[in-house]
């Protein structure tokens, strides 16, 4: 390869720099969060407990986005700190992700709160809301979905790790 066409390759890579982290992760995390929502809402795919303990994760990489953006707004330049920040909390979300992706293949064992047990509701005209008690989740370990052999989880520890890495990337880079 000739120098220029090296330059050419690499320039695509100019982006990721800790100014653009913010934008960048409200781009993956909210787009991830609006992927479970309709999944959810529109296709019915009812999330277990980890899947919630999942969005959480993204919730505070939303976060940590919108305070980084305030803070430039604000003339704090904290944003390789900010990117190193919200490197660390796609690294949750994968961890969690992980962590269900191996509960889905039985490799471990998920938490309690992810066992299905028989659910016998009972309506009573005087407390209409009364058997929600024992409305459960679908179980952790039943992946509801997949596309080219990954689960939900699976798809979502892929995009975290990929974006915590560059997350870092960006914070490693001179601005």
């Amino acid at each position: 390869m000739t120098g220029f066409a090296f330059h050419a390759y690499i320039q695509p890579m100019n982006f990721i720099a800790a100014k653009n982290i913010p934008v960048f992760a409200l781009v993956i995390s909210g787009g991830l969060i609006s992927g479970a929502w309709f999944f959810q809402f529109v296709l019915g795919y009812s999330p277990c407990t980890m899947c919630y303990w999942q969005r959480w994760a993204h919730w505070g990489v939303l976060a940590l986005a919108a305070l980084m953006l305030i803070a430039s707004r604000a003339g704090q330049n904290h944003s390789k700190l900010f990117a190193a920040l919200i490197g660390l909390a796609f690294l949750v979300s994968f961890g969690l992700a992980l962590w269900h992706v191996g509960v889905e293949y039985k490799w471990w064992a998920g938490p309690q709160t992810c066992a299905v047990s028989s659910v016998d509701i009972e309506f009573d005209i005087n407390d209409p809301l009364g058997g929600l008690d024992n409305v459960k989740p679908p179980a952790c370990s039943v992946a509801a979905w997949r596309f080219l052999g990954l689960s939900m989880a699976g798809w979502n520890a892929v995009v975290s790790l990929g974006a915590a890495v560059l997350s870092f990337i960006g914070a490693s880079r001179h601005d």
